[in-house]
This record gives C-alpha cells, structure tokens and sequence, in this order.
C-alpha cells in the first residue's frame, strides 16, 4: 500500500522523523504541508495510507496543522494516522487533529508521539549535545519500532502520562492566540549580517528582510522558533532570556530543506 506522509517541521525533528518512518515503511513518500497550502488550490491526498507528522507547540498542534486538517480531501485515504514529535507529552495534540477530522467524517486509525529534543527556550535552555544525541538515539529506534506497527496496518492510539495530557489540554485554548502573537517579540540584535536565512526558513512567510534593515516580523508567526535556531550568529533574540541560551535545530535538516518545505528553494 502507497504511504504518504504529509509533514510541517520548523527546526527539524518533525521532517526527520517522517524521514525516518520512508526509510522503513515499503512505498512511502514525503509531502510538505506548508508548500502545498503556498501553492493554493485544492489539496486531495492520494489512495493507500496517508500519514500527518508535526510537532506540537504548548500542547497542541500548529496552526498551519489544523488548517491542512480542515481542507485536505481524504475521501480516498484507506488509513490515517498521527504522528508528533514532542519534548513532554504529544497526545493533546494528535487530538485535535483527529477530533477535526472527524468532524469532517473521516476516522483516523492510530497515532503516536515520539519524544525527540526541544527548540523552546523560553521555558529553558536547550539539551546539552551529549543529551540530544542520546534523544535523537532512542527516537531512531522508537520511530522504527512504530513503522513497524505502521506497515502492518495496526490500529489504536499510543497515550502519555494522564497527568501532562490534562494539563496540556487546559493550557492550549488558553495560549493558542499566543502561537502567531510570538512573531511580535522576535528581534535581531546587532550580530545581524542581513543574510536572509530567517526569511528564507519561515514557513509562513511571515518575516521580511530588506537590504541594510534589521529583519521585520509580521503577525503571521507559527512559534516555530525556524527563524531563532537556524540563524547562523544568533542574533535573534525572543526577549532577554534567549541572549543567554543555547539554539537547537535537527542536525539533520539543512536550511535547503525547508527552504523546499516552504516553497522558497
């Protein structure tokens, strides 16, 4: 059966992850969902399994997410399935998706959350490498694992801890407005070069940088945090807290990469 892994990654655990899943489930593809809602028009996922691989921002899904949820076509799917990256817990986010997709009559079949390292540092610095490289180790092998469990067609829904999935259910309608108002607080401090990169790796097309100017943010931001841990002299900032701390992107995932992500190769 045809795998079609529809993927949305802002500093690369997400993208490898799907990476990851193709290398051992027969026939499987990656589409990226940010460069297909660019391109505009209807989205209509082919037959045979279809998989949605993103991770999960304050204990839900991405806004872009939710938005491909609510317009793709999946009347000839055969299997659908979730899969999150995560730092704590990922079940409140393939939720949502399922719930909105069953609001449009379709069933998803199974999911699954797989913890991999964080890219938010404004709750805390990120992993020591030593750290991420053992994450990113046991990830690999539990992405294997639920390949495995994908090919095979099994069914049913892999949950977290009860006592994170409740508070993460609480606290995505009270901070899910706050996801785009973070592009307000970015800011490049005097290490900017003007390079571009920020511009080039947002996925919402949300950041502008014209000539000799400090890059500009609009009110279209994702939280992603593409822009803070890919920028190459970490000159932006979210903040006083970030001058301090470290930045983390997959790595695996170049700038190339989701420079055809989000359309902009």
């Amino acid at each position: 059966m045809k795998t079609t892994l529809y993927y949305f990654t802002g500093t690369g655990n997400s993208l490898w992850a799907a990476r990851e899943l193709a290398r051992h489930i027969p026939d499987a593809e990656l589409a990226p969902m940010a460069r297909l809602i660019h391109d505009g028009g209807a989205i209509t996922a082919p037959e045979g399994r279809i998989g949605f691989i993103f991770p999960v921002y304050i204990g839900g899904p991405p806004l872009l997410v939710s938005e491909f949820a609510k317009t793709i076509n999946l009347d000839a799917a055969d299997e659908i399935f979730a899969l999150v990256t995560m730092g704590g817990c990922g079940d409140g986010a393939w939720k949502r998706i399922k719930s909105t997709l069953k609001k449009r009559s379709y069933q998803m079949d199974a999911a699954y959350s797989v913890k991999t390292p964080t890219n938010y540092m404004l709750l805390g610095d990120v992993l020591p490498e030593a750290q991420e490289i053992a994450v990113i180790a046991a990830a690999r092998s539990d992405l294997e694992r639920i390949a495995g469990k994908i090919s095979r067609g099994a069914k049913g829904f892999e949950k977290g801890p009860f006592v994170m999935n409740t508070f993460n259910s609480a606290l995505y309608p009270l901070l899910k407005g706050q996801l785009q108002a973070q592009g307000s607080r970015f800011s490049a401090d005097k290490k900017c070069n003007n390079c571009g990169t920020c511009e080039l790796v947002c996925p919402t097309y949300n950041i502008t940088v014209k000539g000799v100017n400090l890059p500009e943010w609009g009110n279209a931001c994702e939280s992603c945090f593409a822009c803070i841990n890919y920028c190459p002299r970490s000159a932006i900032q979210s903040g006083k807290k970030t001058t301090s701390r470290g930045r983390y992107h997959h790595p695996d995932v170049s700038i190339k990469d989701l420079m055809i992500q989000n359309g902009r190769e």
